[in-house]
């Protein structure tokens, strides 16, 4: 069986470089695919490099925590706080039960529509800013009946088919989560994609994109142990701050040369049903 990758870069339009990165590690074919955030002071200078660049795999990070809708405050008002930005962590949490699914369903449509109206074409796929929306099924779910409803493009499932194994790291490295919860959720979101036959792959790897870990000589290890299958690699490239040691890591010419020597595949998320039912 075939090993495919997906090295998918997130944040696509965050204002930390990321747009320079990004569209750098494209060019020299490490990154394979990436996720726009259409919310983000710089969503306009990387919506121009994605309408130069129509090969380029990119989909749609859907946000609710993390900068300002894109509709109107007063039209999600439920989703902001008094200065119209979307909460996040504990604040975003904590009013679950007064957050209406209507207002987040209608500007996660509008952030699709901004990235289609702004790069002419369909996102390759969706998935989710940080761990908060996956917190409660209910927002989950959200985002995969967008994805059904838009061409039923795949989705991004951290909650891969070594669940089981992964739970603990999970657990640590994201919000601290008890394990029996990040269990319980997971199977609950595989199982959520899997009956509605949407894509996804096999694994998703988000040990490189931590503190300490930003490295070639993780990223060496990583490529060196990738099952067969599907996996997505993720990492947050940019040329400022810790995204610029995503980025030094991302351009080692070890990285490409390892990918090589393994025989691996690389594909984006527009390939993932393809590659997979011919793997």
């Amino acid at each position: 069986m075939t090993r495919y990758l997906i090295i998918h870069a997130d944040d696509l339009g965050y204002p930390a470089g990321t747009v320079e990165a990004i569209g750098a590690l494209f060019e020299v074919g490490v990154v394979t695919s990436a996720s726009a955030m259409v919310n983000q002071p710089d969503w306009p200078k990387a919506a121009a490099l994605l309408r130069e660049h129509p090969e380029w795999d990119a989909g749609v990070h859907l946000v609710m925590n993390d900068g300002r809708p894109v509709l109107p405050s007063g039209e999600v008002s439920t989703l902001v706080d008094r200065q119209g930005r979307f909460r996040n962590g504990g604040p975003l949490l904590v009013r679950y039960p007064l957050l209406s699914l209507a207002q987040l369903r209608a500007e996660w449509r509008a952030q699709i529509e901004r990235f289609i109206a702004d790069t002419g074409r369909p996102p390759s796929h969706l998935d989710l800013h940080c761990h908060y929306p996956y917190v409660f099924p209910a927002w989950f779910r959200l985002s995969v009946e967008l994805a059904e409803a838009y061409g039923r493009i795949p989705v991004r499932l951290p909650f891969d088919d070594a669940l089981e194994q992964k739970a603990p790291a999970l657990s640590a490295s994201y919000g601290g989560f008890p394990i029996w919860f990040i269990l319980r959720q997971g199977r609950r979101y595989r199982r959520m994609v899997d009956r509605r036959g949407l894509s996804r792959t096999n694994y998703w790897e988000s040990s490189f994109s931590q503190d300490g870990a930003r490295t070639a000589e993780v990223l060496l290890e990583i490529l060196g142990r990738l099952p067969e299958g599907s996996t997505e690699i993720l990492c947050h490239p940019g040329t400022e701050g810790w995204r610029a040691e995503d980025y030094r890591a991302l351009m080692d010419p070890r990285v490409r040369r390892r990918i090589e020597e393994r025989g691996i595949r690389l594909i984006g998320y527009a390939d993932l049903r393809l590659e997979t039912a011919e793997g």
